[in-house]
């Protein structure tokens, strides 16, 4: 699969925990896949345990946000909208709100997940369920939970308020234009 690299920084930092020396490295990126309608954001981590022989042993990786915040705190920005695309939109922000409402046949109302998700407080997705409940009424094949969640995030300002996350996160990466 191709790839374009627009945006990226890299932090890296040796630590000693339990008399052991580590290096963590922390990758953002802001990058478009062949198929996809627009690039989006990624941060993800890797510690590599430092051998008292110089060997280096992988000792963990991935979406290790709370590991990368706690050396990196100036990356929260990119830790927040993480997966999210160029304008700040969570990925399948509707859906995934419709979801975690519990909107579908397969899941309940879990409220601080469906706030997390929107990026705002649970007292604003409290505020946005109502609205829907008052304004789009029963959902239904008709009405779906996505139009109505379109419709919420964006009387409630959200798509603003992730653009401006969104530019936040731009201004720590190092532009870049490379097809890899």
């Amino acid at each position: 699969m191709r790839q374009e690299l627009l945006a990226a920084r890299e932090w890296a930092h040796v630590y000693t925990e339990g008399g052991k020396r580590y290096r963590i490295t922390a990758r953002a990126e802001l990058v478009r896949y062949d198929g996809n309608d627009a690039p989006h954001f990624s941060i993800t981590g890797e510690v590599v345990y430092l051998a008292r022989n110089g060997r280096k042993v992988h000792h963990g990786g991935g979406a290790i946000h709370e590991q990368i915040l706690r050396y990196f705190p100036q990356t929260e920005p990119l830790v927040r909208i993480h997966l999210s695309d160029d304008d700040g939109v969570p990925l399948h922000a509707y859906a995934n709100a419709g979801y975690w409402a519990g909107h579908t046949k397969w899941n309940y109302l879990d409220l601080p997940q469906l706030a997390k998700h929107l990026r705002v407080s649970e007292t604003e997705a409290r505020e946005m369920l109502d609205y829907i409940a008052q304004y789009w009424g029963e959902l239904d094949n008709v009405t779906t939970p996505e139009q109505a969640w379109r419709d919420a995030c964006a009387v409630h300002g959200l798509p603003y308020r992730w653009k401006a996350e969104a530019n936040q996160a731009i201004a720590l990466l190092n532009r870049v234009k490379q097809e890899v």
